[in-house]
């Protein structure tokens, strides 16, 4: 069998449409030398391309890419969502975590609404005294890889053999909470099984992505909300000070 390392670039699409600014992103991944040059610095003989839309849900096609690759021999899956922009250089990036053959690692993005939290969460984010029972966001990541009990695939690098270790399909599902989530979406179970056969799921912040809709929704949202509940909570207006501080987002359309 052969140990080369092989990585199946997956976009997971199930929306009635596809962002410019998405599109873009993905040309951009692949422009000039970016794929041989990925290549080359992490020792992969190929990065393969698979666009999965034939199911409705994203769990089933999660599910269908894992397949693929299985059933075409690589050793990495590299998910992203049809709903994102990564950075030019996210190849070589999020494959350099391919040295560890037992980490799972995603790209720093936020979700689209308000408080703009990390895709990143972790029971010891729990706040002190907090009665709620589920994982709390990673708000303070900092610059450096840290580790936490889920992430999101909107741009998620997950070594083949995590599949065989956790067991038969499904692998990604959508799942009830008893714990107050009436619907838990299908990267919480696979994280938790993955960490349960002794895989280790990490957060890389220095791989900024975002989420495409009217807007990029990215981190600086969370940064600009997290500064007006301060000055909310201490009385104080949203001076031009804080709003710097806050680095308050450019408007960028998506067409």
């Amino acid at each position: 069998m052969s140990t080369d390392k092989r990585c199946l670039v997956t976009v997971c699409h199930n929306g009635p449409v596809v962002f410019t600014e998405t599109v873009r992103s993905l040309v951009e991944l692949g422009f000039g030398n970016r794929v041989d040059s990925a290549k080359a610095a992490h020792g992969f003989a190929e990065i393969g391309f698979y666009w999965a839309k034939n199911f409705p849900r994203v769990d089933a096609m999660r599910d269908s890419a894992v397949d693929f690759a299985k059933r075409e021999g690589f050793t990495h899956v590299l998910f992203l969502d049809a709903d994102m922009v990564w950075p030019t250089d996210t190849l070589e990036q999020m494959l350099r975590h391919a040295a560890d053959p037992t980490a799972i690692v995603s790209g720093l993005y936020v979700i689209r609404t308000p408080p703009y939290s990390p895709v990143a969460m972790g029971d010891r984010f729990r706040e002190e005294g907090s009665q709620v029972d589920h994982f709390y966001y990673a708000l303070d990541y900092g610059t450096e890889l840290i580790e936490v009990d889920v992430v999101g695939m909107g741009c998620c690098l997950i070594p083949l053999d995590v599949f065989d270790a956790i067991g038969p399909r499904p692998w990604f599902e959508y799942k009830n909470d008893d714990h107050g989530w009436p619907l838990v979406t299908e990267d919480v179970p696979f994280c938790l099984k993955a960490k349960a056969a002794g895989y280790q799921v990490y957060l890389d912040p220095t791989v900024k992505c975002g989420h495409a809709q009217v807007q990029i929704i990215d981190e600086r949202w969370h940064r600009r909300y997290q500064a007006s509940m301060k000055a909310s909570s201490a009385r104080v207006p949203m001076t031009v000070e804080v709003m710097k501080s806050a680095q308050p987002p450019e408007s960028v359309t998506a067409g």
